[in-house]
């Protein structure tokens, strides 16, 4: 079980971590993902904007799966598709922000993926023994610092996609055996009518922020649902019902 605390120096000076436990993600049935990694994440799956936990805010998002509780993409321990979503390579390490507040963001890690700094152990060490961060935990918050970057960006981007009133909720429809379709809602894409109706100025400034290419990414993975439909045909099938 997932215990997310934040990272002491002191606390966890003689811990090791095992990266890139993808295993973790297994249910995990969507994911953040930001706007730089829209064209890698379009080849894979749907992109979607779904509401956050606290129903406050739009976040851009993967569709790994299509029931919550399960991640098709991780399958017989190995990743499925062609981009792993950096927020799943960054594990066991978060970013926690006090109050919202993006100046405040913290460094956290999932406790239960630490084990004892061993001489001769499987797991990377957190700190070396002068009490620096090991090159290991250096790598990992420099990943985190660029999701940060990556989240501020995704957050204008959504404000930009709000105030053009280009959102609307809709649903995604996933083919299933027996003809049927899963039905995904309560989810947000950009309606391709509201954009071809933008006047220039408008389209001008998704130019000009470089959202246009975002914009089309996204559009482009909503196509990708027949992948979903493909994985769970091959792997879950006989759990449909």
């Amino acid at each position: 079980m997932k215990q997310i605390v934040v990272l002491n120096k002191n606390k966890h000076r003689w811990h090791s971590f095992e990266a890139g436990k993808l295993s973790n993600s297994d249910s995990q049935h969507i994911c953040p993902v930001y706007p730089a990694e829209f064209h890698a994440v379009a080849g894979d799956c749907p992109i979607v904007f779904a509401k956050s936990k606290d129903g406050e805010r739009l976040e851009s998002c993967a569709m790994l799966g299509i029931k919550p509780g399960k991640n098709l993409f991780w399958q017989e321990g190995k990743w499925q598709g062609n981009y792993i979503p950096a927020t799943l390579r960054a594990y066991p390490f978060y970013l926690q922000y006090r109050d919202n507040n993006p100046k405040s963001a913290v460094v956290c890690i999932d406790s239960s993926a630490l084990s004892p700094a061993e001489p001769r152990g499987s797991g990377h060490k957190l700190f070396k023994e002068s009490g620096e961060p090991s090159q290991h935990l250096a790598s990992a918050r420099d990943l985190l610092q660029k999701i940060h970057q990556q989240k501020m960006q995704g957050k204008e981007f959504i404000h930009c996609l709000i105030e053009m009133d280009l959102l609307q909720e809709q649903v995604v429809l996933v083919d299933l055996p027996g003809n049927t379709k899963h039905q995904l809602s309560g989810v947000f894409c950009i309606s391709e009518k509201r954009l071809n109706e933008l006047n220039g100025r408008d389209i001008l400034t998704l130019r000009k922020c470089g959202y246009l290419a975002y914009i089309y990414a996204h559009i482009f993975s909503l196509k990708q649902s027949g992948n979903l439909s493909h994985l769970f045909n091959k792997y879950h099938a006989r759990s449909l019902h």
